[in-house]
């Protein structure tokens, strides 16, 4: 079976049943902005938490050596200064740790905002693309409507033609050309009308083709997140299963 995800968004695309407009899109949330102040804050003091106690674990080093090298010392200065050292390494173990975390959580929210950003950015390249395909269609309409009031005007001239070719045989024809070249007047002022809207509409297509960001418009992208969002809602998916490009 298609894809869910590409067939949601083909149809949405090919059908424009999922407009998101420019001003609706937004980048990586403000709480996750929020939140890597907060993780560059912890990495900061984590960091000097690790320097002080570096220093404490150099400091309790000294003092360790000290009484080890001192043939004087007593069995109790000694295991005072050896738990001091140990205590003072084990805290410096930790306060790397805690630096460590707060470094990977940093990556980890980073990773959040570069991922929110380009969702944002997909979301409005698939405006784009949608604006794009509806502008394409006011196009070929106006467009065909241009032409088709182009051919009304070519019968009628024909019609004119004809008529008038019979003039000479049958001089009534005349109040038929007459009322024939009144609505060719018509016609073609309808006509020249239609063709400006299509002129119009033409101009706008190629002034978007120009302008937007449909290009970066990317349907993996697209399978990727709905994938991630069902992995993270059930344990079970297998995105195997459902054959998703990444």
């Amino acid at each position: 079976m298609k894809r869910i995800a590409k067939g949601i968004y083909g149809i949405a695309v090919a059908g424009l049943l999922s407009l998101v407009s420019v001003s609706e899109t937004r980048a990586a949330l403000p709480c996750t902005y929020d939140i890597i102040d907060d993780a560059n804050g912890n990495i900061a003091a984590a960091s000097a938490n690790y320097e002080m106690a570096k220093l404490a674990e150099a400091e309790a080093l000294a003092a360790f050596n000290a009484v080890k090298n001192d043939p004087a010392h007593s069995q109790l200065e000694y295991e005072a200064v050896a738990l001091r050292y140990s205590t003072a390494v084990n805290q410096s173990r930790w306060s790397l740790d805690q630096l460590n975390n707060a470094k990977a959580f940093l990556k980890n929210i980073t990773q959040r905002a570069a991922f929110e950003d380009r969702f944002a950015a997909n979301r409005t390249a698939l405006a784009d693309l949608n604006t794009l395909a509806a502008a394409k269609m006011d196009m070929e309409g106006a467009a065909n409507i241009a032409a088709s009031a182009a051919k009304q005007i070519e019968d009628v001239e024909r019609a004119i033609a004809g008529y008038t070719a019979q003039l000479a045989v049958s001089p009534s024809l005349q109040t038929i050309i007459d009322a024939l070249n009144v609505q060719l007047a018509v016609l073609r002022a309808d006509y020249a009308s239609k063709l400006q809207t299509a002129g119009e509409k033409a101009a706008l297509y190629e002034q978007y083709q120009k302008t937007l960001t449909y290009d970066n418009y990317s349907s993996g992208f697209e399978d990727y997140q709905y994938n991630r969002e069902m992995q993270r809602d059930n344990t079970d998916w297998d995105p195997k299963k459902h054959n998703y490009d990444y």
